[in-house]
């Protein structure tokens, strides 16, 4: 059997994404769409506004394409990018909060690129002063694959 995680999502696990004007809208961008299909929606501005829309998905639309958001954070194209990988982590940050076990479901999917992100603040141009610890904020996050 495959992960519902693995597949891109179908209209069923779009169900009540009408509800919420940012998700409307990110099904207009992303509706039948692969990972590597919606690339082009991260990155230069655009990420803080995936993050709200993907807050508010279903929870299979969320953990399809957080998995899109984690493959822009680990591309060069994110290089410099403070915005996008700080949230990435307010996002996963958030979404657990708001719907327990959702990211701990894509948790291993996501490790590597959680770990980069923690561990490679400077690549992302990311001030501490601004931006925070990204390893003590997503720390919530790695303690996830202890509970």
């Amino acid at each position: 059997m495959v992960a519902a995680f693995t597949k891109i999502p179908d209209e069923s696990a779009w169900y009540g994404y009408e509800a919420d004007l940012d998700v409307k809208y990110m099904h207009g961008l992303f509706f039948g769409k692969s990972i590597e299909e919606v690339q082009r929606f991260f990155g230069q501005g655009h990420s803080i506004e995936r993050m709200d829309e993907l807050m508010f998905a279903p929870r299979p639309v969320f953990q399809y394409y957080v998995q899109a958001f984690s493959t822009f954070v680990l591309s060069e194209k994110a290089a410099g990018d403070s915005d996008s990988a700080s949230a990435f982590i307010d996002l996963l940050l958030v979404r657990e909060e708001r719907d327990p076990g959702s990211v701990k479901a894509v948790l291993k999917t996501l490790s590597p690129c959680i770990d980069f992100v923690a561990n490679n603040q400077v690549h992302f141009d990311a001030d501490e002063d601004i931006y925070g610890n990204f390893r003590e904020r997503l720390q919530p996050i790695l303690e996830l694959s202890n509970a």
